[in-house]
């Protein structure tokens, strides 16, 4: 993807916030309302703001393509359309393809397939997104030159990162054609090459509608045994296939779906990409702003134009726009998600999620119990429903909410269980159940043996309390080598040293700890005690400066403000077990 274009939408910031103060009375007001809030990542007052700039400065070049952004960004397609047009016609616009881009796709969408297919052609040549353009151009072939063109200018598509996208569309135009041979291996090449949600599903119903309901059951039990968001897709599947109802529609493409899920493919895709780059940076110590998933939302609301009954799209905008902080749009976002998609409890837990954020976590429980009482299988919502009792301190609540989860779990249960016995482990800790707590996590450890998150958690907790040290520092060093770059579970290995009073041995791993996760305030006050006992004072409260700074919760500041007064206590001797 060229750089430009990244930041020419990286420019265009949008997150959570909201202005306040009176409503500005000229295009400068209105210009600076709109640079605030597209800086506090306000989207809806971003759109309003520059509308009503552009209304007051309409020659204004750079007014207008954020008047454009933002109105996309925003879903109101409507009002961006009208701007695209201009800004396309404009030389100087320097909008990366984007408004060429928006144009092919409503071109798409009113079957005008050879007006898209130069529109989409401007677009790339400007900016736009390869992979998007190139797929756009596959199915406006489709529509005006028939599937068969369509699949010989895909296999002619030129190469980029993102190539991993082609398979399932010459999955959808083959079986568009009759040739289920083809398709099935496009399907099972898309699920290799890049396996979100949407070929996960297409190939699911593949399955189904070629009359293979042993591999489709294989198939989704393997989903939802899963951990990660296939195994929503792996459920619905399951319950299809008990109950006979029909697989999801995706026989007979439509050239608008086709570019529709094209565009929501390539907007998850970069959403991930965007993450693991952050969080790659986080890791090697890097501070960063916030996050800005503009290109993704911009590109989903665009596959939203052209089909708006692409549910996980409506779930992919409300999860983004929870992110920034948006809470009411994101609930109008995730109310279009149907009941009858595979991501609808997905929805509803992120609809529970925002109704928190804004406040309102008693009537958050109340939806999710609703949900729960409506549908006793669902798990993630009993999950959720029991973290949110644990976010508000009632842990006792938690627990219960957590032992119903698991009386539902088989005597076998799925792999992914052990977040459910490390969750309820969590809230016992809390309410100093330790022999119930520790029970959980060995049953975790059980269920998931190379899960580094489980070891952690169950040879911390011994080490601290000194007991079964030689299993607790053996489960602890496995989680290092199973995810050697996390600072948490390193933090875990030198705290646990430091348990014993081993301070020569816990300092060198707390260092690497601090390393990894500078913003840590809790392995930051970890390294500042080590360094305390091994007689470096001045570093020590340097480290504990550095935690207040870190915005940590009441009772760790509390503590760490008493230790930068008083220093440590002596420590007391360390009683081994036998």
């Amino acid at each position: 993807m060229p750089l430009r274009w990244i930041m020419i939408a990286a420019g265009a910031a949008l997150a959570a916030g909201c202005v306040t103060g009176p409503a500005p009375e000229t295009v400068v007001g209105d210009y600076l309302s709109a640079r605030l809030a597209a800086k506090a990542h306000n989207i809806e007052d971003a759109a309003e703001a520059f509308a009503a700039a552009h209304a007051r400065a309409p020659g204004s070049t750079e007014i207008r393509r954020n008047a454009f952004y933002f109105a996309l960004a925003s879903g109101r397609i409507a009002e961006a359309l009208p701007l695209a047009e201009t800004l396309a016609a404009d030389p100087n616009a320097d909008d990366g393809g984007f408004s060429a881009g928006a144009l092919a796709v409503a071109a798409v969408k009113e079957a005008r397939y050879g007006d898209a297919r130069l529109l989409i052609e401007k677009a790339v040549e400007e900016g736009f997104p390869r992979t998007a353009g190139n797929l756009i151009n596959v199915w406006a072939i489709a529509g005006g030159s028939g599937e068969a063109a369509a699949l010989e200018k895909l296999r002619q598509a030129p190469g980029d990162e993102f190539r991993g996208f082609y398979p399932l569309h010459a999955a959808l135009l083959s079986e568009n054609l009759g040739a289920y041979d083809e398709a099935r291996s496009a399907y099972e090449l898309s699920l290799l090459a890049f396996s979100g949600s949407a070929e996960i599903v297409a190939y699911g119903a593949f399955l189904e509608r070629q009359g293979d309901p042993e591999q489709a059951l294989e198939f989704y039990q393997l989903l939802a045994a899963q951990d990660g968001f296939g195994r929503f897709a792996g459920r619905d599947g399951l319950d299809r296939l008990e109950t006979g109802a029909p697989a999801p529609a995706f026989r007979e493409t439509t050239p608008a779906r086709g570019a529709a899920i094209a565009l929501y493919s390539l907007a998850s895709g970069i959403l991930q990409d965007v993450w693991q780059r952050r969080e790659a940076a986080e890791r090697a110590g890097f501070r960063i702003g916030d996050a800005d998933y503009n290109l993704s939302l911009a590109m989903a609301r665009l596959a939203l134009y052209l089909d708006p009954s692409l549910d996980d799209a409506w779930r992919f905008v409300g999860s983004i726009l929870n992110h920034y902080g948006e809470h009411e749009s994101a609930i109008a976002a995730l109310g279009n998600v149907s009941p009858a998609s595979p991501f609808y409890e997905q929805a509803r837990i992120e609809i529970a999620a925002a109704r928190d954020s804004m406040g309102d976590s008693e009537g958050a429980l109340a939806m999710l119990r609703a949900f729960i009482n409506a549908n006793p299988a669902a798990v993630d919502a009993r999950l959720a429903y029991a973290a949110l009792f644990a976010r508000r301190g009632e842990h006792e609540q938690a627990v219960k909410a957590m032992d119903g989860l698991i009386a539902m779990l088989p005597e076998e249960p799925a792999p992914i269980a052990w977040r459910y016995y490390l969750t309820r482990a969590a809230s016992l800790l809390e309410i100093d159940e330790w022999p119930r707590a520790e029970a959980d996590l060995q049953r975790a450890a059980e269920i998931a043996p190379e899960e580094a998150t489980v070891l952690n958690y169950l040879g911390y907790s011994w080490a601290e309390r000194g007991e079964n040290l030689e299993e607790a520092f053996a489960l602890i060093e496995k989680a290092v080598v199973l995810e050697p770059t996390s600072g948490a579970i390193i933090d875990s290995l030198g705290w646990a040293h430091y348990q014993l009073g081993e301070y020569d041995e816990a300092v060198g791993h707390l260092e690497q700890a601090a390393s990894l996760e500078p913003g840590d305030p809790v392995i930051t006050d970890h390294l500042g005690d080590v360094y305390w006992r091994l007689g470096r004072e001045t570093e020590a409260r340097y480290q504990w400066e550095r935690v207040l700074q870190l915005e940590p919760n009441d009772d760790l500041a509390d503590l760490v403000r008493e230790k930068l007064e008083e220093g440590l206590a002596p420590a007391e001797p360390v009683v081994s077990e036998p």
